[in-house]
């Protein structure tokens, strides 16, 4: 490994110090800042190239790909492989150019002043340190969801973003640039739902490990040990055909690596309820169900309960979140693939107010798709998944369109780089994106506090100010966690 951790934060301290809007700058100075603005492309860097690459790629490409990073030899494979598929000319050519790391360390080292914006792309333990050195060298940031693996961490890059208010950051939520969300907002801000007090959002995911795999050697070519990070060193557990093991993508499943069930989608679905309803932080969750099959690992089902002390309506707001398995449905690969994704509707978690609402509105042969967010309103109801369905119930309070049903129904690489137009150009209007992190921050945190709450266990309930949890000291230690020496991103 070419990384020297004694000096890993040498640079992170240097480029901290530097002022705000210098030309000569390491990242983006004014000078570079009116070359974008009048046309030129911006120079982006990936970091990660896991499995949600595949949705990525195209919005990535859509400007000028400067650097990749990966401490896996096979992922960087996999994208060119996917790159040489399935782009065109221009993008094959833009993605040969990019140069090639191991570690995102010696990519900002040895690419001082080239890089304009990253994207980052890796397993959560690994975003909150790559997008706090990229805002401290005064760099553009798309961070994907659920930002940071813990609430402490979010806490810390939004404070780094808020002391350099010139640099676009944006939450990889990409449902936040769709229409039919923005269409949602409106109505329920016209009033079409009367006053909303209760949401109920819920999951398709079951982000577990029922049996731990067999540990097996690293790939030979793969520095396990920079993967991990700021996280333990674990055992490297292989996918196969019956679990997601750890790498590349069964990492949500173990805790102080991914989060769970909610932290996978907690952020795309909650996304519309956070939006409409003007949510900020909650001042307390209740665990109503954590239930887990193995140690280290996340909760197989889940049912929380968040109060919102106040909307921008004004009054109180309860979210319901649930996840998982239903009662009664063993957790075991009879029932769930190996991504975690029951195979049938009626073995998911889904809360009975969303079953009465689908049935009391005839939507039993056709109906709501597994994953979504119900609005319950004083004068009508709106159900809405983050792939873009919608139903307004009855049907006079606003428009419905279809449900998503199948995968192919679903083209995240045509709708996906919507979300990074957005990015590109707030960075060229000198303006905040859409999903920055003053938005998408509050949001996150809902997500950790759920993973703490979960910890916590059923029957809890954790009293929340905001940054921490008051009336319970063993809780309150999750808020942030314990990293390995030269990897603590609040050094």
């Amino acid at each position: 490994m070419n990384i020297n951790r004694r000096n890993l934060f040498k640079g992170m301290v240097a480029a901290s110090a530097l002022p705000l809007f210098n030309v000569g700058c390491a990242g983006f100075g004014l000078s570079r800042e009116r070359r974008i603005a009048q046309g030129a492309k911006i120079r982006v860097a990936l970091i990660g190239c896991g499995l949600q690459t595949r949705c990525m790629i195209d919005g990535v490409l859509c400007e000028d790909l400067v650097a990749i990073v990966d401490p896996d030899p096979a992922r960087l494979a996999f994208l060119e492989k996917l790159v040489a598929d399935t782009c065109d000319a221009e993008a094959r050519a833009n993605f040969a150019t990019a140069r090639r790391f191991s570690t995102y360390q010696d990519m900002f080292e040895q690419m001082d002043g080239e890089i304009d914006a990253i994207v980052v792309e890796t397993p959560n333990h690994q975003h909150v340190l790559p997008a706090v050195m990229a805002l401290r060298r005064d760099i553009h940031v798309y961070l994907d969801k659920p930002l940071c693996l813990t609430s402490a961490e979010c806490d810390l890059i939004l404070a780094e973003a808020r002391r350099r208010p010139h640099l676009v950051t944006q939450c990889g939520t990409y449902g936040h640039s769709f229409p039919s969300m923005k269409y949602c907002v409106d109505r329920i801000a016209e009033g079409a739902l009367g006053e909303v007090r209760e949401v109920w959002a819920y999951d398709d995911r079951c982000n577990s490990i029922y049996r731990r795999p067999a540990a097996v050697p690293p790939p030979k070519d793969m520095d396990w040990d920079l993967w991990c990070g700021g996280s333990p060193i674990c055992d490297f557990y292989p996918e196969t055909p019956d679990q997601d093991g750890m790498h590349p993508h069964g990492w949500h499943s173990w805790i102080g690596y991914g989060n769970g069930s909610i932290g996978n989608l907690g952020m795309h679905i909650m996304d519309v309820a956070f939006w409409a309803l003007g949510l900020k932080d909650p001042d307390r969750v209740t665990c109503h169900e954590a239930k887990f099959a193995l140690e280290g690992a996340w909760a197989y089902r889940d049912a929380f309960e968040f109060h919102y002390p106040t909307s921008k309506f004004g009054h109180a707001v309860t979210m319901h979140w649930w996840d998982g398995l239903n009662e009664g449905i063993p957790y075991a690969k009879e029932y769930v693939n190996k991504f975690g994704i029951p195979y049938r509707r009626e073995h998911l978690n889904i809360p009975p107010k969303v079953l009465e609402v689908e049935k009391a509105n005839g939507f039993e042969k056709d109906p709501f798709y597994k994953n979504g967010v119900l609005f319950v309103g004083t004068k009508a109801n709106l159900w809405f998944t983050h792939h873009g369905g919608y139903r307004f119930m009855p049907r006079a309070a606003g428009w419905c369109i279809p449900r998503v049903d199948r995968p192919d129904d679903f083209d995240y690489r045509r709708v996906t780089p919507h979300h990074f137009h957005e990015f590109y150009a707030a960075i060229r209007e000198r303006r905040e994106a859409n999903d920055c992190f003053e938005y998408s921050v509050p949001l996150a945190k809902t997500v950790c506090l759920g993973n703490i709450s979960a910890l916590a266990g059923k029957g809890t309930t954790l009293e929340w100010d905001g940054h921490h949890v008051t009336n319970d000291a063993k809780a309150e230690k999750w808020v942030t966690k314990e990293y390995r020496n030269g990897w603590n991103p609040f050094v």
